[in-house]
């Protein structure tokens, strides 16, 4: 026989039922959170204290009615802990203060033995300056808390500009339209296939030296893979690739060097043989007017204005890296006359064509603990990593499900509105 309740659930708003749904679905919520909002969301479907702490997880219906006690008084902050439960602290809010601007302190290598810190080095720095029982773990949380992470370092340079030695010394060159460049070739990402059209990145992998190569493999316990200590080079190699994201398909050639008279015939040759594919799924005879078509399959959003001359169906986005050979007219041209639009990546912009990712997973799968003898060598190995890649290709997908967890750990969203915070789960009602 169930008992009754003292205290029962007040009726929830439109807002704290959404709330509450959201909590229970995020993966990126905590465990003890998620487990409240199930108890909450069970009683107010009619479910007792004690169904509602079985099929919540909690220990006892008692846990669940001093839950919803709480929550009829304090609304979506009672899913956090209680005031006055949980772990004490350790430590004063100055002790964690001093524990910070040690970690925002450059070190010194004479007297820390170290140019950059680590938790234990930390931990010997701060136990010199009194707190002789601060361990590690404690360091780590406290870094965690305050938003830090371990990981390694990355080149990086602002999308947009880069660093040029010139004559008068080194100066910083800017790219004007970077913005732009960089908001339509996300649109090429997020639409172009959804208009029907073929979205393609080009680059050129490399050098790639027939060298012994750096690698992690499985190997028995002390008995390492072993690399010689003295070697002869090579010779380098690239790899040109065509990419389509959506289906994972690549194109590429290995060659000795990668001039615009060996990269451009074969560019070209690998997309007439796409728009030859094309014309025969769908004939340009058989397509809209060019007002008719999708917006994203129209030459003026991409261009910005209406076309000056008549020109064939856009059938391709072609995103390119910013090298010079690729803004030469004959090429450009060559694009206009055949449907095919490019898109060129801005200064420090690499990160924004994807056939960089996919040359980077070939390089490392062909060559990571290898050691080619020759530059040859290097192209047929990368050719036949490519060939094992279209067996099974693996699509690419821009801004993903991946990035969008990423920030959804890092943003929490308030009762369904666009507002979000940085830190905590939710505002006290």
């Amino acid at each position: 026989m169930a008992f009754p309740q003292k205290e029962p659930l007040r009726a929830l708003s439109e807002q704290e039922t959404r709330e509450l749904q959201r909590v229970v679905k995020a993966t990126s919520e905590r465990l003890d959170v998620v487990r409240r909002a199930q108890a909450v969301l069970a009683v107010a479907g009619g479910r007792t204290f004690t169904e509602a702490a079985h099929e919540a997880g909690l220990k006892s219906g008692d846990g669940v009615g001093k839950l919803v006690k709480r929550f009829n008084q304090s609304g979506l902050a009672a899913l956090q802990i209680a005031p006055g439960r949980g772990r004490k602290v350790t430590y004063t809010s100055a002790q964690r203060a001093r524990i910070l601007s040690e970690v925002q302190r450059a070190p010194d290598r004479k007297a820390d033995q170290t140019a950059t810190w680590s938790l234990k080095t930390l931990e010997r720095a701060l136990r010199k300056q009194g707190l002789e029982k601060l361990s590690a773990s404690t360091i780590g949380e406290v870094l965690h808390e305050a938003g830090y992470v371990f990981g390694k370092t990355r080149t990086w340079c602002p999308t947009g500009t880069a660093q040029r030695k010139r004559k008068a010394g080194v100066v910083t060159v800017q790219d004007p339209q970077a913005p732009e460049k960089k908001r339509l070739i996300e649109l090429a990402y997020e639409h172009g296939e959804e208009a029907g059209l073929v979205q393609l990145n080009e680059d050129e992998a490399g050098p790639c030296q027939a060298i012994p190569q750096p690698g992690e493999d499985w190997h028995p316990q002390g008995k390492p893979t072993l690399q010689p200590h003295e070697y002869i080079r090579g010779g380098t190699a690239k790899l040109l690739t065509l990419f389509r994201p959506a289906t994972g398909k690549l194109w590429a050639k290995g060659v000795l060097s990668a001039p615009n008279a060996v990269l451009h015939p074969w560019l070209k040759e690998q997309l007439c043989v796409i728009l030859a594919d094309l014309e025969k799924q769908q004939p340009a005879e058989t397509l809209p007017p060019e007002q008719e078509r999708p917006l994203y399959a129209q030459w003026e959003t991409w261009l910005g204005h209406p076309p000056r001359s008549p020109r064939p169906a856009l059938r391709i986005l072609l995103v390119l890296d910013n090298l010079a050979g690729h803004l030469s007219y004959d090429l450009v041209a060559w694009f206009f006359e055949h449907g095919i639009m490019p898109l060129y990546t801005p200064l420090s912009g690499s990160w924004l064509n994807m056939a960089e990712s996919v040359q980077r997973i070939i390089v490392r799968r062909a060559l990571a603990g290898q050691h080619p003898q020759t530059a040859q060598q290097v192209i047929d190995w990368l050719e036949q990593t490519v060939a094992g890649w279209n067996e099974d290709p693996t699509p690419f997908v821009w801004n993903g499900k991946r990035r969008r967890r990423r920030e959804r750990a890092r943003l929490r969203r308030l009762a369904g509105s666009g507002a979000a915070v940085l830190k905590g789960y939710s505002i006290a009602a």
